[in-house]
């Protein structure tokens, strides 16, 4: 009787800490996730593909990614809004010449424009990082008539790395060999289990 009020004891004290570790667990994890940038303090990208077709949308991507490498180091040492509006503004010429080399390089015949301003937004989420529908400052570049699926990510503060919504999901593929790996499996067993079962 006395063995057994003592394994309960133990139990009842080890289930106590778990509980109390999960429950620190989970108020980490949601304190880490709520990320929240107010929209003056950020810079949008967004492209604007010529039309669906699928040659332009491919060359939409080529110009988002000149783009995004030609602004990544300048970016990078911003700051603050302010600089990050500052160094694009005066960069206008060459993101305008980058994106046109890219059309050209690809054999399309369409312009190249960029606007800066306030543009209307749909919800995005970037990782834990959820943006809300609305207006937000950005650079939009339009290639040729601007009538195709566009893209978008945030420049400053540089999140545009981490685009979530165009990841692709690749299905996992069990090979032969990993069923026969499977055959040997190993069974773990807990001393502190078998103890309490005695």
């Amino acid at each position: 009787m006395r063995k057994n009020l003592l394994r309960l004891s133990i139990v009842l004290l080890i289930g106590c800490f778990i509980i109390a570790g999960w429950g620190m667990l989970i108020w980490q994890a949601r304190q880490s996730a709520a990320v929240s940038i107010p929209n003056g303090d950020l810079i949008r990208l967004h492209v604007l593909a010529n039309s669906d077709k699928p040659q332009d949308q491919q060359l939409k991507l080529k110009v988002r990614d000149v783009v995004i490498a030609y602004l990544a180091p300048y970016l990078g040492k911003a700051e603050s809004t302010e600089e990050a509006r500052s160094v694009i503004h005066s960069r206008k010429a060459e993101i305008i010449a980058a994106a046109q080399a890219v059309v050209k390089e690809n054999g399309a015949a369409y312009s190249v424009d960029l606007q800066e301003g306030m543009f209307e937004f749909p919800v995005k989420a970037y990782g834990d990082l959820v943006l809300p529908a609305g207006k937000y400052e950005a650079v939009r570049i339009l290639l040729g008539d601007a009538q195709g699926k566009n893209w978008w990510c945030v420049l400053f503060p540089p999140l545009c790395f981490i685009d979530a919504a165009n990841a692709t999901a690749v299905p996992g593929v069990k090979m032969e060999n990993d069923k026969k790996a499977d055959a040997g499996k190993v069974e773990l067993r807990w001393k502190f289990v078998e103890w309490l079962n005695n």
